[in-house]
C-alpha cells in the first residue's frame, strides 16, 4: 500500500479506512461516469467490447485488491490496505477511460 492519503493527516486506522473508502466512492462514480457516457457514443460492437473489458477489470480490481488485503491475514492494515487499492485501481481506470474514449465523446 503506497497510495497518497487522500485526507487531512487522519489520526486513527478506521478514519484512514474511512477515508480511502469515500475516495474509492468518490472515484467509482467518475468512473461510472465516464462508462456510461462513453456508451452512449459507441455502436453495438464497440459497446460489447467495452462492456466485456469493464467486467474483466472489474475482476481484475477486486482480486488484486483481496489478495492485497489477505497480506495483512485479517489485522487492522487489511481494510486500509483494501480500501487504498481500490481507490487507486479506480482512479487508474477512470485514467484510462479517458484516455481511450475521451476523443470519442469530444466529436
Amino acid at each position: 500500500m503506497n497510495a497518497p492519503v487522500p485526507c487531512n493527516q487522519p489520526t486513527t486506522t478506521s478514519e484512514e479506512a474511512a477515508c480511502f473508502a469515500n475516495d474509492l466512492n468518490t472515484a467509482d462514480k467518475e468512473m461510472n461516469r465516464l462508462y456510461a457516457q462513453a456508451r452512449t457514443v459507441l455502436d453495438p460492437g464497440e459497446k460489447n467490447d467495452l462492456l466485456q473489458a469493464q467486467r474483466a477489470w472489474l475482476k481484475y480490481r477486486d482480486l488484486t485488491c483481496t489478495a492485497e488485503f489477505n497480506l495483512y491475514g485479517g489485522g487492522t492494515g487489511g481494510p486500509v490496505t483494501k480500501y487504498a487499492c481500490l481507490a487507486a485501481l479506480t482512479h487508474e481506470r477512470v485514467a484510462t477511460l479517458k484516455t481511450t474514449y475521451g476523443w470519442r465523446l469530444e466529436k
